[in-house]
C-alpha cells in the first residue's frame, strides 16, 4: 500500500542518494537505492522524477536531508543553485507528507542508529543517559547539529555554528587568524576547518615551513588542491614519502576541529557524546592522535567534564540517508498515532 512506503534522501552539493523503505519494517534495508549526480539535472524535481520513474504505488512520505539551512520546510541550497519546497513536492508528486531537514540534522539522527562497527572511538568516556549529543561534519563546509532527549526519544536541532567566529587557542592560531583576515572580512570556524580551506591552511604553513618542489608542482597542475594535500600527509605518516608541511597542515586542521568540538559540546552540554561525521574525518583517521585530540578537547574550567564525553568518528557514508529515513519513519508513526482516535470515532457502530 502507498501508506507503507517511505522515500528518504541525502542531497549534497554534487550528488543525491535516494532510497525507498517499507515503513512498517523500519529499521530495515532499503527496497531500492540509487545515487545520482546533480550536474545532470536542472532541479531536484527532475532528479526525483528520474528516480521514481513509474514507481507504483507512490511513496506516502518523503524526508530529505539537504545541505543548506531549512526555513519553513523550504531550502535554498548553499553550494548548489537548487531550491526545494516541501509543499511543492507534495503538490507535484502527491506525497501525503514531505519533510525537509538539514543534512547535519539527518546525520545526527542517523548517528543514533549506527552499530558499533560503524564508529571509530577516539574517547570511550562515560555516556550520560538522557543527555544531549552533538555532531560536527567537516566536508565542503563545517556542519553542526545536536539532538536533545524528549519523552524517551530524541529530537534533532540544526545549527549554523560553523559560521560562528573562529577563536584561536594559541600563538600559531593567532598568526593563522591574522593571515586569514587579509583574505576575509570575517573569519568563521568553517573558513579554517573545512575541506575547501585546507589549501589556505597550507598557504599559511608555507609562511612558516618550506614546501617541497614536488608538492608545489603537483598543486600547480590541479584545480582542487585538497586531495593532493591530504594524500601527501597520509603518505608521509605511512612512511612512503616525507612531507612535513602537509602533515603540519592537517595537524593544525585537526586541532581546530577538536577545539570546535569542545565548544559545541559545552554550548549544548553534549554529555551523551560527540560524533564527527562528513567525508573528511574518517579519511584523516591515520593522522588523528587520540591523545593529542583529547588534550585540545578537554581544557578550561570544565576539563574533567569534557574528558568524560564519548567521542566517535562516523565511518558509515550512508549515515545522513539513514537519519532521513529515521526522521521520516518517526513522522509517519506520529501521524498514525494522531489519526488513530479520530479513525476509531468515525467507524460505524454495530
Amino acid at each position: 500500500m502507498k501508506d507503507g512506503l517511505l522515500l528518504a534522501g541525502d542531497i549534497g552539493a554534487t550528488k543525491t542518494t535516494l532510497a525507498l523503505y517499507e515503513a512498517a519494517a523500519w529499521p530495515s534495508a532499503p527496497l531500492r537505492q540509487q545515487t545520482l549526480q546533480n550536474a545532470g539535472f536542472a532541479d531536484f524535481d527532475s532528479l526525483l522524477r528520474e528516480f521514481l520513474g513509474a514507481e507504483k504505488p507512490a511513496p506516502a512520505t518523503v524526508c530529505l536531508g539537504v545541505a543548506g539551512p531549512v526555513m519553513a520546510n523550504a531550502v535554498k541550497m548553499t553550494n548548489l543553485n537548487w531550491s526545494i519546497n516541501a509543499a511543492g513536492l507534495q503538490a507535484h508528486f502527491g506525497f501525503d507528507q514531505a519533510h525537509l531537514i538539514n543534512d547535519l540534522v539527518a546525520t545526527a539522527m542517523g548517528a543514533l542508529h549506527l552499530p558499533p562497527k560503524d564508529l571509530q572511538c577516539l574517547n570511550p568516556g562515560k555516556k550520560q543517559d538522557g543527555a544531549a549529543m552533538a555532531v560536527l561534519a567537516p566536508g565542503s563546509g563545517l556542519g553542526e547539529a545536536f539532538v536533545l532527549p524528549h519523552n524517551e526519544t530524541y529530537f534533532p536541532y540544526p545549527s549554523e555554528g560553523g559560521h560562528a567566529s573562529f577563536s584561536p587557542r594559541n600563538a600559531e592560531q593567532i598568526a593563522l587568524l591574522t593571515f586569514m583576515l587579509k583574505r576575509h572580512a570575517h573569519v568563521s570556524v568553517e573558513q579554517v576547518c573545512s575541506g575547501l580551506v585546507i589549501p589556505d591552511l597550507l598557504a599559511f604553513m608555507a609562511t612558516r615551513q618550506s614546501m617541497p618542489d614536488w608538492l608545489r608542482a603537483e598543486l600547480e597542475q590541479v584545480t582542487d588542491r585538497t586531495p593532493i594535500i591530504v594524500q601527501a600527509a597520509l603518505a608521509s605518516v605511512r612512511g612512503e614519502k616525507p612531507c612535513d608541511i602537509a602533515v603540519s597542515t592537517l595537524s593544525l586542521f585537526i586541532d581546530i576541529l577538536a577545539d570546535e568540538a569542545a565548544n559545541l559540546a559545552l554550548k549544548t552540554l553534549a554529555l551523551g557524546g560527540v560524533f564527527l561525521g562528513g567525508g573528511l574525518a574518517p579519511r584523516l583517521l591515520p593522522l588523528i592522535d587520540p591523545h593529542r585530540f583529547m588534550t585540545v578537547f578537554a581544557r578550561g574550567t570544565y576539563q574533567d567534564m569534557l574528558a568524560r564525553i564519548p567521542i566517535h568518528i562516523i565511518r558509515n557514508p550512508q549515515t545522513a540517508l539513514l537519519g532521513a529515513a529515521a526522521y521520516g519513519a518517526e513522522a509517519m508513526a506520529r501521524s498514525r498515532a494522531a489519526q488513530g482516535p479520530r479513525e476509531k470515532a468515525m467507524m460505524p457502530q454495530r
